[in-house]
């Protein structure tokens, strides 16, 4: 299924019935410093990737969206402003 994130959610991700899509917050709700972080609880995102959509804003400062497709990932990632959108600060 699919999720819209909030600001400082921390999302237990589990792909294992199939891919899905995690919508970032919108851009003019942000705030510099905003955290989420999505994590593969169940070790299925080489198989059913999920996507961030970036909802408006940059992620790691490209306008595309984010395919998360390694087994037990985790990342975290924190709004830095217009210019570089969301960046990875943990993985």
């Amino acid at each position: 299924t699919t999720y819209t994130a909030e600001v400082n959610d921390r999302i237990l991700a589990d792909s294992t019935s199939g891919a899905f899509t995690i919508t970032l917050p919108v851009n003019s709700s942000l705030l510099v410093n905003d955290t989420l972080q999505v994590i593969d609880v169940t070790s299925n995102f080489a198989t059913n990737a999920v996507t961030l959509d970036r909802n408006g804003s940059l992620i790691q400062g490209d306008a595309e969206n984010l395919d998360l497709d390694l087994n037990g990932a985790s990342i975290t990632l924190m709004y830095s402003g217009a210019t570089y959108g969301w960046v990875i600060i943990g993985t």
